[in-house]
């Protein structure tokens, strides 16, 4: 067994963890982090969105955030203490503090600002890439750059090649 179908089982794992014993692991998980995040964007109206299209989201929160999110059969709220935790779980995370490496460390795909330096927008044509990426801080910009990473998820050969580039420079 190779060192990417070892990570797939290592995330199928931590998947059940927060979801439960029957949850498919090749069912798409979002993890937002909004316990340190400057909130640029409302994070109601942004779960929301997230729920209406049903992703499977993990939204690492203090209480005061739990109160006031929208709760759905799609959100689930994660205590701060199990952040690692979450980002192995997660296929993807939006960043919103700027800390990609992280995200790539834990395998997890970065949906976060593009900076220019070290972010490159994922091009399945290419082959190439290490995440999707907005230029804008709004929710339409960063809602936009979710869908895209998850129409590629839907392609198993792309998220593929996308996870093996992440996974073989950390």
């Amino acid at each position: 067994m190779d060192r990417y179908q070892k990570f797939i089982q290592e995330k199928a794992k931590k998947k059940r963890k927060f979801l439960g014993t029957m949850f498919f692991p090749r069912t798409p998980v979002l993890v937002l982090d909004f316990s340190e995040a400057k909130k640029t964007v409302p994070c109601e109206d942004f779960i929301a969105g997230l729920e209406a299209i049903g992703l499977t989201t993990l939204v690492i929160s203090t209480e005061y955030e739990k109160k006031v999110s929208p709760k759905g059969a799609h959100i689930h709220f994660v205590e701060p203490k199990e952040k690692a935790d979450a980002y192995q779980a997660a296929d993807f995370a939006v960043v919103m503090n700027g800390d990609i490496a992280s995200v790539l460390k834990n395998g997890c795909v970065p949906i976060s600002k593009l900076d220019g330096e070290t972010t490159t927008n994922y091009n399945p044509l290419q082959e190439k890439g290490n995440g999707f990426y907005f230029k804008n801080s709004t929710k339409w910009e960063m809602f936009a750059a979710i869908v895209r990473a998850l129409e590629t998820y839907q392609f198993p050969y792309d998220w593929e090649n996308l996870i093996r580039e992440i996974i073989g420079k950390n």
